[in-house]
């Protein structure tokens, strides 16, 4: 299992591929402002999304820097106490994981969504036949 805390795309990219490859559950997690998210990517399901999904590689992302942008200092404690979270109960097999879910907080407004979502039957990365 990976646990992905770091601030930038081609990381994040790359730590992808390698669980995709290794077929090793990834549990991401991203703050900036006070804005922050957190998902499990659990590529030991074939039925899985991969952050490729989600954030295609190729796509029109605009990298922003958090030590330009700033980060709300708790939002990556809360953020990294629900990675631990989700890595405890996948090394467990306890409880229902965030497979497949995207969980959003905003930390303004104290709201948290989860949105749903799908592998990409087109995905460069883990609809390759081969892995």
């Amino acid at each position: 299992m990976v646990l992905d805390c770091t601030d930038n795309f081609a990381t994040r990219h790359l730590l992808n591929r390698a669980c995709a490859r290794l077929r090793r559950p990834l549990v991401s997690g991203a703050a900036i402002r006070f804005d922050a998210q957190v998902m499990v990517f659990d590529l030991r399901d074939p039925e899985s999304a991969c952050y490729a999904c989600l954030f295609p590689e190729n796509g029109e992302v605009e990298e922003v820097q958090c030590s330009v942008m700033g980060v709300f200092a708790p939002m990556t404690g809360v953020i990294g106490a629900m990675q631990a979270m989700e890595a405890l109960k996948l090394l467990t097999g306890i409880g229902e994981s965030l497979n497949g879910r995207l969980l959003l907080l905003d930390a303004k407004s104290a709201d948290w969504r989860s949105v749903r979502v799908k592998k990409d039957a087109a995905c460069a990365v883990c609809a390759q036949p081969s892995r």
